[in-house]
């Protein structure tokens, strides 16, 4: 007998194989242990990585508010070199805006040479996006002839990174309440108010 599987096994390489594989009872896999432990990694791994990716989602869209600050301070500036005064609607200024998709802008319905030109970026819903409010401001300092800008974020965790004073009353023409800027012959963010400048 053992001869006649000798010479199957000559004769038939493959059965030798097939054999071996067939005599090997050991189990492959991952037992539970392994696989809870892999699973307990990740879910550390994911609770450390979750809010670092959130807080990046956030200020990416940060951005649509940080750059059309900046573009109205400088659109704001332009106006005046024209007309002498500070735009008091968005529709006065040829900067885009209305289509912001986590952001409401509008420029303070009072703005004049006293008062500066303030504008303010209202997120739609902070707390839901990782946003925060942004203000901004343009004055103008008739003897030097020089304008000054600043742009600002709001630090407030406790109001959701919500600017208070910074309200919308026509999203049509971009009018509304814009408070948290200092202007004179300098604008810059109230320290009183929970704020920090981006100049």
């Amino acid at each position: 007998m053992n001869r006649q599987n000798q010479n199957l096994s000559s004769q038939y390489p493959s059965i030798t194989l097939l054999r071996a594989l067939l005599q090997t009872n050991k189990q492959q896999g991952f037992t539970l242990i392994e696989l809870l432990v892999v699973v307990i990694i990740i879910g550390v791994l994911s609770a450390i990585a979750l809010p670092q990716t959130m807080g990046m989602i956030g200020r990416s869209r940060e951005s649509e508010a940080k750059n059309l600050m900046g573009a109205i301070n400088r659109a704001q500036q332009a106006y005046f070199k024209e007309k002498a005064d500070f735009a008091t609607s968005t529709q006065q200024l040829e900067v885009p805006v209305g289509n912001e998709k986590y952001y409401t802008v509008f420029l303070h319905q009072l703005n004049s040479v006293t008062v500066g030109g303030l504008q303010g970026a209202k997120g739609k819903d902070n707390q839901v996006n990782g946003t925060r409010d942004y203000i901004a401001g343009v004055s103008y300092d008739s003897i030097n002839r020089i304008y000054d800008s600043v742009v600002c974020r709001s630090t407030d965790k406790n109001n959701q990174y919500n600017i208070l004073g910074l309200t919308a009353t026509n999203t049509t023409t971009g009018t509304g309440t814009v408070t948290g800027i200092i202007v004179g012959t300098q604008a810059q963010c109230d320290p009183t108010v929970a704020l920090e400048a981006l100049r």
